[in-house]
């Protein structure tokens, strides 16, 4: 198969690239599309693109380059951009101003602060003053740099709104609408509906996270009273687990499991593969309405994820709020201000069938 350069005819280029002596030279549309995407950073308003753009429509190449004059020079007046650029000639001087001092362009002047172009027989211009567009070329990788910046700002910003968007769903969704805080509710409102900086969004979720962590903060107290001390384990008749936390083994007895997460052993007792087991939690997470905090859990790890929701499960009516007290579970465990152990009911008579098979089903996903 012929590639594509091949298969092009004869002196057909791209209308955005094209290979010059340093190796690929921008169109200068593509130019200006990156001056345009950095415009915030840059401190520019539209009317300086408008005018930067007139100035580009001018030049007669498509690849703005040092070897001609008029390859990179603008030597229309300030009547001719004001008019194509739709401004007055007052505002064109001063945004050629502003993008002078950006280093966007460069003054060619001549004797009498002119612009002109000297002609040759054949038409072609051979000197020209006016302005240089060449620093749009020059400073380009310079420009992209700075636009793959702040897009990643741009992009982090956008996930923090977003996680202050759910966290606020979530503070709603706990409370009824007499206990909501409306002096929190309003300062979140205004902000998401501006475009906030990242201090701004850091302090609203730190305060949506407080208020959340307030309910169900009396039931895990008690929670951390009952914490018992880690014993020594059998070698023997034992299911272990690896999570990815500080505490790198998790090693837990088969019948301490059953004793301790009864119900949701029963629950899992049929699933015959990982995946049936995961679909079964995700949906008695859902009955519960853990909502998004259930994903908070899963990023645990399969066992301490098993243990959290077999913890609520055997407690479904003594847990008046299943998403706070699961929400303030997370927070103590990744604060080490909870033991995992703790989530391990004490020992009981077992009276329940086996199910062992539909646990360790659960343990390897």
């Amino acid at each position: 198969m012929k590639p594509i350069q091949g298969i092009a005819p004869a002196g057909a280029r791209s209308s955005q690239f094209a290979m010059g002596q340093g190796g690929i030279v921008q169109s200068k549309w593509h130019l200006l599309k990156t001056i345009e995407d950095i415009r915030e950073p840059l401190g520019l308003k539209g009317t300086s693109i408008a005018l930067l753009r007139a100035m580009i429509s001018f030049l007669r190449v498509d690849n703005i380059n040092a070897e001609r004059d008029d390859a990179h020079i603008c030597f229309a007046s300030n009547a001719s951009l004001a008019k194509r650029a739709h401004v007055s000639i007052q505002t064109v001087e001063r945004h050629i101003t502003k993008l002078v001092s950006l280093g966007l362009l460069m003054r060619r002047s001549s004797g009498n602060g002119k612009r002109w172009a000297r002609r040759d027989r054949q038409g072609n211009i051979v000197l020209a003053t006016g302005l240089s567009l060449l620093p749009l070329t020059e400073r380009h990788p310079e420009f992209m740099d700075m636009a793959e910046t702040f897009q990643d700002q741009k992009n982090e910003l956008a996930r923090l709104k977003d996680k202050c968007s759910l966290a606020l769903t979530n503070l709603k969704e706990l409370l009824l609408p007499k206990d909501w805080n409306e002096t929190l509710l309003s300062k979140a409102r205004n902000l998401l509906r501006r475009q906030p900086n990242r201090a701004a969004l850091d302090n609203l979720l730190a305060e949506i996270t407080v208020e959340i962590s307030k309910i169900g903060h009396r039931e895990t107290n008690k929670l951390r009273a009952t914490a018992h001390k880690v014993e020594g384990h059998k070698e023997t008749n034992k299911i272990q687990f690896v999570v990815e936390s500080k505490s790198a083994e998790i090693e837990i007895d088969q019948e301490e499991i059953e004793r301790s997460y009864p119900a949701l052993c029963a629950e899992l007792r049929f699933a015959t593969n990982p995946n049936e087991c995961r679909h079964i939690m995700d949906q008695i997470a859902g009955q519960l309405n853990l909502g998004n905090t259930w994903f908070a859990i899963k990023d645990f790890g399969p066992t301490i994820s098993f243990m959290i929701l077999g913890y609520l499960m055997e407690r479904l009516h003594t847990i008046q709020n299943h998403r706070g007290y699961a929400f303030k579970l997370v927070q103590d465990l990744s604060n080490n201000n909870l033991e995992w152990r703790t989530l391990l009911k004490k020992p009981k008579s077992n009276k329940g069938t086996d199910h062992y098979t539909s646990f360790k089903a659960a343990s390897s996903f």
